[in-house]
């Protein structure tokens, strides 16, 4: 059964794709009137910038990582003499 529906499915989607691709709507193939239609709607400069504010985006976060990583200081120790005297000691009695 789940093949079966599998392959209706398919079917179906395939289809459309045809359908789509090679229809005929008011002289024009349902995809060319989304085509116009996307054109018409959606600024192209506006996808431009929002493009060009991702891009400047991410090189001004891999900048700042950078600096930071660059002016990073050593992790300060927490060890006092005492403790650097004692660990000394154990290494020394297991020579």
């Amino acid at each position: 059964m789940g093949v079966l529906k599998f392959l209706v499915w398919t079917a179906c989607a395939v289809g459309l794709g045809v359908f789509l691709a090679r229809g005929n709507v008011d002289g024009r193939s349902p995809l060319e009137h989304m085509e116009r239609t996307w054109k018409r709607s959606v600024n192209p400069s506006a996808m431009d910038k929002l493009k060009g504010g991702f891009e400047d985006a991410l090189d001004d976060a891999k900048q700042v990582v950078s600096q930071k990583s660059a002016n990073a200081s050593p992790p300060r120790e927490r060890i006092t003499a005492e403790d650097r005297a004692a660990i000394n000691d154990i290494i020394a009695k297991k020579k």
